[in-house]
């Protein structure tokens, strides 16, 4: 048998006789099992890394054929049945492909966005974005699968494989289509202010204070990177733990947004902080953050998105 990330393969003297439908489960559940087997057996195959006894007595029960991560193997495909116990020799399972725009993983193709001209190998890239290189190997795999980044080999070392981008635009729409529904807390703050000058400077006022990681984005932040639709209010990111003393520092009131007002967002992940640039002395969310951002506010920030997205030739 062999299995894929998508099909099992079933042969017979070299040649194929069936073809399963894989379905991955981290933990098998006997819950989970019996929800499994609500559907027809045939053409099916579960594939995990750890399950109940009772979730495997009732996959052999109905007849649903599986591949444990011990080794186990139970696959019924007429005329083929074969049914192995856990033993020593463990299947060799092919991790699932990662979401790549989850959370951490989207690392990955935040980096390559920033950097399009660039050809990373797995290991530059997992260094890169702080990512371990199996990690990244399975969101790249993922984004290969989808057409937005090619595999290529090292042509002066074959077993050296190195990442490169399809197309820009293709892959930051995809980007956005798959971070849309997210909805980050948010804070809004009176910090005394009425423009979105003296709340910039309010803010850097505070930050040298605090000496904490932040970046100014919406269309506060891309007006650094293009103005072309002047801002009213400041939206930022800060990490998740730093909302009180950000608040403190500024002498923030809870508020509504209006002129002047700081939105806060607690980011998701530490590592977006880590790409903000420094304009004017005030540190400035990196182009894709930016982008997603702007278009995420829509009306009049749809300008300043499209401006971004020209600029980094996207």
């Amino acid at each position: 048998m062999d299995l894929g990330k998508r099909s099992a393969g079933l042969f017979m003297d070299g040649k194929r006789v069936a073809t399963l439908a894989i379905e991955r489960e981290e933990v098998l559940t006997a819950a989970r099992a019996e929800a499994l087997t609500s559907a027809s057996a045939e053409g099916r195959l579960v594939v995990f890394e750890r399950s109940s006894p009772q979730a495997r007595e009732l996959l052999r029960r109905h007849g649903l054929s599986y591949a444990g991560a011990d080794g186990e193997l139970f696959v019924h495909a007429p005329p083929v049945h074969i049914e192995r116990p856990s033993g020593r020799h463990a299947v060799a399972l092919a991790p699932a492909p990662a979401a790549p725009f989850a959370t951490r993983a989207s690392r990955a193709p935040r980096w390559l966005l920033l950097h399009p001209n660039e050809r990373p190998s797995f290991r530059e890239l997992a260094n890169a974005v702080e990512l371990s290189e199996a990690m990244v190997s399975r969101t790249v795999r993922a984004l290969a699968d989808d057409g937005l980044v090619a595999v290529d080999s090292d042509p002066a070392d074959a077993r050296r494989r190195m990442v490169r981008l399809r197309n820009p635009g293709d892959l930051l729409d995809a980007f956005e289509r798959a971070t849309v529904a997210r909805r980050p807390r948010r804070l809004t703050w009176d910090v005394g202010t009425r423009d979105v000058q003296e709340t910039l400077k309010r803010l850097r006022t505070a930050a040298k204070h605090l000496d904490l990681p932040y970046a100014v984005s919406g269309l506060a932040g891309a007006a650094y990177v293009r103005r072309v639709v002047e801002p009213a209010e400041v939206s930022i990111w800060i990490a998740r733990d730093d909302p009180e003393r950000w608040a403190d520092e500024l002498m923030a009131v809870p508020s509504r947004p209006g002129p002047g007002r700081i939105t806060a967002y607690l980011a998701p992940d530490p590592f977006v902080l880590s790409l903000a640039t420094s304009h004017d002395h005030v540190k400035v969310a990196d182009p894709v953050q930016l982008y997603l951002d702007c278009r995420r506010a829509g009306e009049r920030a749809l300008e300043a998105a499209d401006a971004i997205r020209d600029e980094m030739n996207w």
